[in-house]
């Protein structure tokens, strides 16, 4: 959940909403699950992502629920209920139905079409469902809000309704889906974790999000002298307004107005935000046998060289913090660079290894604890072979594999590793602390390594760095951010490893350099770099090492 400085305004009791000319009342057409799959999904309003999902598939039951109860005194001609829906945009659509309290009422397809606005269909007994699609999604599949209009004698005063979607269809992946969530008319408002840069002053970031669900309306905002105006329409909308950079926490007032209603005045905190830089490293995992084989990883991977030395020159007029770079997650994919390239490409990853914009770094491959001891010795020749090419390697990588025999350290000890980066992947594993954290990991011989546990090896594309969606990830990142400083994680830069693509064995991309810039255009705070795995631990080494705890055990997978 967001940490915000937040109200929310819940407008119309029952969800009163503006239509034609007057005042609409919706029912909540979800209230409780009954059955069928439930499913976690992505939706138009932020954090509603829990569905009830149905495909055009034998072994997909019906999606069932009930609706809010209904007054035993409703008396009027109609009934109206609202529910958020989810529905798959296909060539191929699915034939479902829509049946209130054991009755089939409507019949519907999926869209051929990605479209916005209201669809509507007629069904039996004057019965009529409305899709009104508010969003389309990066797969340009539909959502929004589903609007069921019924003759009161198709409900039971005093009960929920229960609703039911069915198909008879039976090998269709085509989907739709009901969001288990009730829709208000809401606003929030909230700081951004964010400092604006704008005309050679700073501003924090207030977010204003509206949650609306009748006619298109307008909506003001005044916020001391800054006064902003937007159109809401149907879904979830935004307005984002600039306010004076403060030294110290204050208390502002909001002055909101829709439409014509009254104007609601609200007071809300502003706060210094920590001044972060977030290290971004970026590398393909190197993932083989449970994806392909070496032989097919192999070639992919010098591959991924030849374009990161292309990216390289493609960035090297950018600000430092864009400029492209690439860490190498093992040294078999160098060393295997090194024996099959031809002189002039061995020359120009000479070069940018030198420069910094790539590394090499000291794993071989990503091992797990079923590798021996021997096998672990032996896999550090390869670093004599690179240093004697002039490569130093200074830091080891391991990800996905989330530990690695305690005998490492004393192997690394005789050679230029002093720093070992864990990207942990927690799925079937124990995540060991609750943050990411530094220590001196020691053997009993009293060897020791700078070690970091970090996130996921793809954190950074889990917070939306990679969609070009710059909002989504402002917000992402300022609620990691968030949960950090609620830790008591202690400094004010971290390290997040991301890939090019959400894959292992991934290409690289030049389009992050991109979105770096053009972040760090806009925002003073957080800063954002591209970074290569060693720079966050020399930031360590060389700033914090005397504070660092020492850890005398082993770290296993498991």
């Amino acid at each position: 959940m967001k940490t915000r400085f937040i109200f929310s305004i819940l407008l119309f009791l029952n969800s009163i909403l503006i239509g034609q000319n007057k005042e609409q009342t919706y029912f909540q057409g979800y209230a409780e699950e009954l059955s069928g799959k439930r499913f976690g999904y992505h939706s138009p309003i932020p954090e509603v992502n829990t569905s009830l999902l149905l495909r055009g598939q034998a072994d997909y039951d019906p999606i069932v629920w009930k609706t809010e109860i209904i007054p035993a005194d409703y008396h009027d001609e109609f009934i109206r209920f609202i529910w958020l829906f989810g529905m798959d945009v296909t060539s191929d659509p699915v034939d479902f139905q829509l049946s209130v309290n054991g009755k089939n009422l409507i019949s519907f397809n999926s869209s051929r079409t990605s479209e916005l606005g209201p669809r509507v269909i007629k069904g039996k007994a004057g019965a009529e469902l409305t899709l009104n699609v508010t969003m389309l999604d990066k797969y340009a599949d539909q959502m929004g809000f589903a609007i069921l209009k019924l003759p009161t004698n198709a409900i039971t005063p005093g009960n929920p309704a229960i609703l039911k979607i069915s198909t008879s269809t039976t090998n269709n992946n085509t989907w739709f889906m009901t969001y288990k969530a009730s829709i208000e008319e809401e606003i929030n408002l909230y700081q951004n974790k964010v400092v604006v840069k704008s005309e050679g002053k700073l501003f924090h970031s207030v977010s204003v999000d509206f949650i609306h669900i009748g006619d298109e309306t307008k909506a003001t905002v005044q916020i001391g002298n800054t006064k902003s105006e937007t159109i809401l329409k149907a879904g979830f909308n935004k307005l984002e307004i600039n306010v004076p950079k403060v030294e110290d926490t204050i208390i502002l007032n909001a002055e909101i107005r829709i439409g014509n209603h009254q104007t609601i005045e609200k007071a809300f905190i502003v706060a210094p935000i920590r001044e972060w830089e977030i290290f971004l490293v970026q590398h393909t995992h190197t993932d083989i046998g449970y994806t392909r084989p070496q032989t097919e990883i192999l070639p992919e991977h010098l591959r991924y060289i030849d374009n990161a030395l292309d990216f390289c020159d493609q960035t090297d007029d950018y600000p430092d913090a864009s400029k492209f770079r690439w860490t190498c997650e093992t040294s078999w994919s160098v060393r295997e660079y090194l024996k099959s390239r031809p002189q002039a490409q061995i020359d120009r990853l000479l070069q940018r290894l030198e420069e910094g914009r790539i590394e090499a770094t000291g794993m071989f491959l990503n091992f797990s604890e079923i590798v021996d001891e021997s096998a672990l010795a032996a896999q550090t020749k390869t670093l004599r072979m690179l240093k004697n090419r002039g490569i130093d390697v200074t830091t080891a990588m391991q990800n996905d594999v989330n530990g690695i025999g305690w005998c490492m350290i004393d192997y690394y000890h005789n050679t230029d590793v002093k720093y070992l980066t864990m990207g942990i992947h927690a799925h079937r594993a124990r995540l060991p602390f609750d943050k990411p954290t530094s220590f001196w990991w020691q053997s009993p011989a009293g060897n020791r390594l700078l070690t970091y546990r970090s996130e996921h090896y793809q954190h950074g594309n889990s917070l939306g760095l990679t969609s070009g969606q710059q909002d989504d990830f402002r917000n992402n990142l300022s609620q990691y951010l968030t949960g950090l400083e609620q830790k008591g994680y202690p400094y004010e830069k971290i390290s997040l490893q991301f890939s090019g693509y959400v894959t292992d064995n991934s290409p690289p991309s030049v389009d992050v350099s991109n979105i770096i810039k053009a972040w760090n255009d806009k925002y003073e705070w957080p800063k954002l770099r591209s970074a290569l795995a060693r720079e966050f631990m020399i930031f360590l080494d060389e700033q914090h090492a005397d504070n660092i705890p020492e850890q005398e055990i082993a770290w296993p997978d498991w």
